[in-house]
């Protein structure tokens, strides 16, 4: 009795380990598969342009942009386009401020947000197809100038987090 409990429970664990593993299809199951795609290894980080007025943060963002590809996907970052197998590039579109918390007596803004919006197109250099196609990416950073802090210090997070989301769509559409 206790032996047949056992091959069954083995038996189970095996087909699970078998079918749930490989399976692309979310609905189907869990998958062990990258969630970049693989058919491509190297990346080449073309410096943002901007449309603000606000300059500097170009620089910010695509750096930012390089670093995060670096730790969080397979690709490799190169500094040569014609090596690379993928192009990614874009634009800052605009930078707003915005007030979230105002002091009524004094009317002065206490808490605020600097808004980034970005669109990125990713490009495959073999083929010309593009991966992403002028995806927009909408972030916000927030400060309080009381504790010192400007709005430099929220554009920079900002970036850092439009960083953080190109690279979330750099992953394989589920």
């Amino acid at each position: 009795m206790l032996m047949t409990k056992t091959v069954i429970i083995i038996g189970i664990a095996a087909t699970l380990i078998l079918t749930g593993c490989d399976q692309v299809d979310p609905t189907v199951g869990y998958s062990s598969q990258s969630l970049y795609r693989t058919d491509m290894h190297t990346v080449y980080v073309e410096m943002f342009q901007s449309e603000s007025f606000q300059r500097g943060l170009e620089f910010e963002l695509t750096r930012a942009l390089a670093q995060q590809i670096e730790l969080k996907t397979p690709y490799k970052v190169v500094s040569d386009r014609r090596k690379a197998d993928t192009i990614i590039y874009g634009r800052i579109d605009r930078i707003s401020e915005n007030t979230l918390i105002q002091q009524r007596e004094l009317d002065r803004p206490l808490a605020n947000e600097v808004v980034l919006v970005a669109t990125v197109t990713w490009q495959d250099r073999r083929d010309g197809d593009l991966i992403l196609d002028g995806q927009k990416i909408r972030v916000a950073g927030d400060y309080i100038a009381l504790l010192g802090a400007g709005r430099d210090s929220a554009a920079k997070q900002a970036a850092h987090e439009a960083a953080l989301r190109i690279v979330e769509a750099m992953q394989k559409v589920w």
